[in-house]
């Protein structure tokens, strides 16, 4: 059942962030929750009452101190930025990463945004999520080293707003 997140449910994305590394960097609950209230949409997925699968996504202008966000902020202005997708190991290649990429989409349709935006790991790499964005038709754009070892490329793709 795909739906918002609540807040009962932090402890259990917390998790799932957490065993999602090194694909998305391990938080601490107090880490999360701020991550949470900058966020524009956070979805999960739930299968036999567990968050199988979420999205966090965070809009244009939010005091965010991630490096990646800072840097799209100099860069982009109307957009949907992706800070994580998390899906647990055993519910992998089932299409839940399609699902809530294409409610993600409908969002930013929804509210005008222009773009969407994320980055992904070149360094410590990460070949699954690299060819889950070419495969949704993202576009690579640029690439970025943080520090030794910690290599992103990023990802964006073209929205067209629902004109209402």
């Amino acid at each position: 059942m795909l739906r918002e997140l609540k807040e009962e449910d932090q402890e259990a994305l917390l998790a799932l962030n957490n065993a999602s590394t090194p694909a998305v960097n391990p938080l601490s609950l107090e880490e999360l929750k701020g991550i949470l209230s900058l966020a524009e949409k956070c979805w999960v997925e739930e299968i036999d009452r567990e968050l199988a699968a979420a999205l966090i996504i965070i809009g244009p202008d939010q005091r965010y101190a991630s490096d990646n966000y800072t840097w799209l902020e100099t860069q982009f202005s109307n957009y949907c930025y992706v800070d994580r997708i998390m899906v647990t190991e055993n519910h992998k290649r089932k299409g839940l990463g399609n699902k809530l990429y294409r409610e993600l989409e409908k969002h930013a349709e929804r509210k005008g945004a222009h773009m969407l935006l994320c980055e992904v790991n070149l360094e410590p790499p990460n070949p699954q999520s690299i060819a889950f964005h070419t495969r949704l038709d993202w576009e690579p754009f640029f690439e970025r080293e943080h520090s030794p070892g910690k290599k992103v490329q990023y990802f964006k793709k073209n929205i067209t707003p629902v004109q209402g």
